[in-house]
């Protein structure tokens, strides 16, 4: 059975900051709800806090992970570690290269 949970994200504007609120409805299973609310409950946080504290632990890099077998996986893994950039700016080199190519 799904319900809704309605979140309220508190997000910190650098420049003069401001703090706004915005809301996120998610479908999410009943268990999943009971067991975020435990789970905010037992660390003394909102269910919102808890929600966004998950979300600024992941990393949102566009790093790019194949999925093992994959024709990119096998690719990706004929580079040996030692010759792989630990940061590589994806955008970046996209940008330079429709720069090239369109004489911007």
């Amino acid at each position: 059975m799904y319900c809704a949970l309605t979140i309220l994200i508190m997000r910190t504007y650098r420049t003069d900051k401001v703090m706004s609120k915005e809301t996120l409805n998610l479908s999410i299973d009943k268990n999943i709800k009971q067991r975020a609310r435990r789970i905010a409950k037992q660390r003394g946080v909102s269910i919102s806090q808890l929600f966004e504290d998950a979300i600024t632990r992941e990393d949102d890099s566009e790093e790019f992970f194949p999925e093992p077998g994959s024709a990119a996986y096998r690719l990706m893994n004929l580079i040996p570690d030692s010759e792989k950039p630990d940061r590589f700016d994806y955008k970046k080199l996209k940008m330079e290269v429709l720069k090239k190519k369109y004489e911007l």
